[in-house]
């Protein structure tokens, strides 16, 4: 081992000529030891690799900035589209509103929002704005999923709440045809709704249930709203009716009447002629017997058309 360091040793002690020889001009001749060109050489390689290793963590880091000034592009662009959505999902708010006003709904489980419901969604827009201008290092995925969370939840809200209107404006549309609307025959009035005194001569009132039209036989009558006939033939004291279910707890009978157009089962639409007066049962002289009940109660018919 002493053999091998002394003649390291020796061999680093030695001199040798570096000779410089230009195009133009003399010749130079240096005379160096070993040892100096070694540690130039080393050197050299260690300022050669420091001076990579430096280039390399710029790059890197130019690259670096340049993504995250891409992505905060990105992330502003994100939090513009759904701060854009938030509002459309409170301008479907305020259309809701104004859709429950116009159809007259009741208060139902959309109708209002909770108490602060507008003071929350500023804090959550606050916060968003917040979230989206930290540095990518700082962004907490977190509470960006409950951001979100929140959007969809209202959104889910907005889109029940229409649900609930479009069934409301089905059924009210569909009762409306089911309402009784219109008079059921062209023929003058000559009974009222309510009591009365006996048309046939007795010295009482009785309860009249309906109106009575007087016309000409066999003029016709119409079924005053949509419905399904439950109900063709003979009923005691009525004579030859007609009874209509039309839903919605409305029902409609038409009685004395002749020449009946219609079976128990047909659907029939409002103003179909279903029969023509006449005077059949317990009638005094050809007139149609008509009644309109809600509910399982009679009301008068007079309140359902001008």
């Amino acid at each position: 081992m002493d053999k091998i360091i002394n003649s390291l040793g020796r061999w680093l002690g030695e001199r040798v000529d570096i000779l410089i020889m230009p195009r133009f001009g003399s010749s130079k001749k240096f005379k160096v030891r070993v040892i100096t060109v070694v540690f130039a050489f080393a050197l050299w390689v260690t300022v050669t690799g420091i001076g990579i290793f430096f280039f390399i963590r710029a790059y890197d880091y130019n690259i670096t900035k340049a993504d995250n000034r891409l992505m905060r592009v990105k992330m502003q662009l994100i939090s513009d589209e759904l701060e854009r959505g938030r509002k459309y999902l409170d301008l479907t708010r305020k259309t809701e509103s104004q859709m429950r006003q116009m159809l007259g709904m009741p208060g139902g489980k959309f109708v209002n929002m909770p108490k602060g419901w507008e003071e929350k969604q500023e804090k959550a827009d606050a916060r968003a704005h917040a979230m989206f201008g930290k540095d990518l290092k700082d962004f907490d995925t977190a509470e960006f999923e409950q951001y979100i969370d929140e959007i969809e939840d209202t959104a889910q809200t907005r889109l029940a709440a229409f649900q609930e209107i479009a069934w409301y404006y089905a059924n009210a549309r569909e009762g409306l045809h089911s309402t009784p609307s219109i008079r059921p025959s062209t023929a003058r009035i000559s009974s009222g709704f309510g009591y009365r005194l006996d048309p046939f001569g007795r010295r009482s009132t009785k309860r009249h249930n309906g109106l009575d039209f007087a016309g000409k036989p066999d003029s016709p009558i119409m079924v005053t709203a949509d419905g399904v006939v439950r109900h063709t033939g003979w009923v005691n004291g009525y004579g030859q009716a007609v009874l209509v279910d039309h839903g919605f707890g409305y029902s409609t009978l038409y009685a004395h009447t002749t020449g009946i157009r219609v079976k128990a089962g047909d659907v029939v639409k409002r103003g179909q002629t279903i029969a023509t007066m006449g005077s059949s049962g317990r009638s005094t002289g050809t007139h149609l017997h008509y009644e309109v009940w809600k509910d399982g109660q009679p009301v008068n018919p007079r309140n359902y058309f001008k």
